[in-house]
């Protein structure tokens, strides 16, 4: 008997398809040894990721708290302008009810002046006298601006008031 040999040709994409299950099948003893390497390394990393997240939050909360802070200073700010000009108005017009109550004091003390008589002293009394300034030496040093808000200040110009003339006592 001969023997004769043949031989069968083996399609090409059967040997791919072997190969390709052998590369997997390799890929997936080495599987388990990747699986515990990366659950290490998200352990490692999971401390790193909450604090990223943690600042991430932090500064969108200070950004907007930062936001807020800006806003509240602008209404602080146009209150306290606000509050700054009503002060200042009633600053004025409480300085107008001063000037025109003094010079009701000065125009009063005149007359008031002219009708005391003086008495000749019995008795001699020295004492000394602290010389006050008169609401005419002081007013020509504080002169009140004008102001559009104050009708009073802005419509009549200031009065210089003058000195009373001292009288001589009457000799009876």
């Amino acid at each position: 008997m001969t023997t004769s040999t043949t031989t069968r040709k083996i399609p090409t994409p059967l040997y791919a398809a072997a190969g390709a299950g052998d590369l997997a099948y390799q890929q997936l003893r080495k599987l388990p040894a990747q699986v515990a390497q990366l659950r290490a390394r998200v352990e490692e990393l999971r401390p790193a990721v909450t604090d990223a997240v943690t600042e991430t939050n932090l500064r969108a909360d200070l950004t907007v708290a930062a936001d807020r802070l800006r806003d509240v200073a602008r209404r602080n700010t146009v209150s306290l302008l606000a509050g700054a000009q009503v002060a200042q108005d009633k600053a004025v017009a409480v300085y107008t009810d001063l000037v025109n109550r003094g010079e009701k004091v000065v125009a009063g003390g005149r007359t008031a002046e002219a009708k005391i008589e003086i008495e000749p002293a019995t008795k001699t009394v020295t004492t000394e006298v602290a010389v006050t300034p008169t609401p005419a030496d002081v007013a020509p040093a504080v002169a009140p601006k004008p102001s559009a808000t104050t009708p009073a200040a802005a419509g009549t110009p200031a009065k210089k008031a003058t000195a009373a003339k001292k009288t001589a006592p009457a000799k009876k």
